[in-house]
């Protein structure tokens, strides 16, 4: 009897050890569960709340963007300087300035850029230049909004305290900003003016989409006139005349007949843009000055090209040329002006219903992300 209650006992031991021990072992499986429970709630929850942040971020920058083109937009009704432009009373404000031996003035082609014209414009204001002439595409494109770009910029950031003439570019015009239009905002595209006896002619000279008979019209009336009176006779167009193969760029239709009255008329110089590039070629007795590098994307060929403005000096026996270069350049805050004026301004001015209901739903998803945050 005492044998078999020693055996009893010794297994009710064992037992209640093999109990103890699966308890333990169930109990520290069930904290890990708990603890990989916990885990996955912890990660789900650092998930919500990033893609939390990332709507209410999107939100934020979507008003902002709205709130800053409603501000930045009316910038481009703002009033151009008194001298900014080719109207009459400029020309005739030329031809009337006090005599002077020397003066200079400033050529820049293609400046339609977020920060790398305003860089040379900065340089040019410091310098004693009597004007400058622009030999087109100041635009960044032929469109009402494109210009009101322009409008902003040369009314306040690029402001010169010197005349600025604004030859025609391939850029300037199109069907929704067509030359009538160029012509009423900035002035004739054929137009003169004489300045320390010198005769300064701009022509619209463009591409086959255009007529340029009114343009070589208005050159061959200076058959008429006695152009020798002239110490310097200068001329400014867009797109080069067909003068070197190095420089390849759209045709002119009437480029050879254009050369040839160049010729006939004894011009000095023939400054030109379009092509991205700094570029001198001499036919005849014609300098032809290629200077495109305004700040527009330089062309690769010839290699080697940087952005610049040319600023020539005139004195009573030589014509001096400066370069004034700078490095490309892109600020943020011209990016977004411009993004602001030529991008989501007209999307929120075209599509008003459109704006209004994405400021609903913005709204609400904003506010509901906060809510849930709060939860």
């Amino acid at each position: 009897m005492h044998n078999v209650f020693s055996v009893w006992k010794k297994n009710l031991f064992k037992i209640k050890y093999h109990l103890s021990g699966g308890f333990q072992s169930d109990l520290r499986i069930g904290r890990l569960s708990k603890m990989k429970d916990n885990s996955i709630i912890s990660r789900r929850s650092s998930s919500s709340r990033i893609l939390r942040i990332v709507f209410i971020a999107a939100i934020l920058v979507f008003f902002f963007f709205q709130v800053y083109a409603l501000i930045v937009h009316r910038r481009g009704d703002s009033r151009l300087p008194e001298k900014f432009g080719n109207f009459h009373a400029n020309c005739e404000a030329m031809k009337s300035a006090p005599a002077k031996e020397e003066f200079s003035f400033a050529v820049a082609g293609d400046t339609n850029s977020t920060g790398t014209f305003e860089r040379l414009s900065k340089m040019l204001r410091k310098m004693p230049l009597d004007f400058l002439v622009l030999v087109g595409d100041a635009s960044f494109g032929p469109t009402p909004d494109e210009h009101r770009l322009l409008r902003a910029e040369w009314a306040k950031e690029l402001r010169m305290p010197f005349p600025t003439f604004y030859a025609v570019g391939n850029r300037d015009v199109g069907p929704e900003f067509p030359i009538e239009r160029f012509e009423k905002s900035y002035g004739p595209g054929n137009f003169s003016f004489e300045y320390q006896n010198c005769l300064f002619i701009v022509l619209r000279m463009l591409d086959e989409s255009y007529s340029n008979a009114d343009s070589l019209e208005f050159l061959r009336k200076f058959r008429a006139e006695p152009l020798d009176k002239y110490r310097r006779r200068f001329v400014f167009v867009h797109i080069p005349p067909p003068v070197t193969p190095v420089y390849k760029t759209r045709a002119v239709p009437e480029g050879d007949e254009l050369v040839a009255l160049f010729d006939e008329l004894k011009i000095d110089t023939v400054f030109s843009g379009h092509y991205h590039a700094y570029g001198r070629v001499r036919r005849g007795a014609t300098n032809y000055i290629i200077t495109g590098g305004g700040g527009d994307k330089l062309s690769k060929v010839p290699p080697g090209q940087f952005h610049h403005a040319l600023v020539v000096r005139v004195s009573p026996d030589s014509v001096e040329e400066q370069l004034i270069s700078v490095p490309e350049t892109n600020e943020i805050e011209d990016r977004l002006e411009k993004y602001a004026i030529t991008e989501w301004w007209p999307i929120m001015r075209d599509h008003p219903i459109g704006a209004v209901t994405a400021d609903g739903l913005g709204l609400i998803v904003l506010i509901a992300c906060l809510v849930w945050r709060r939860r």
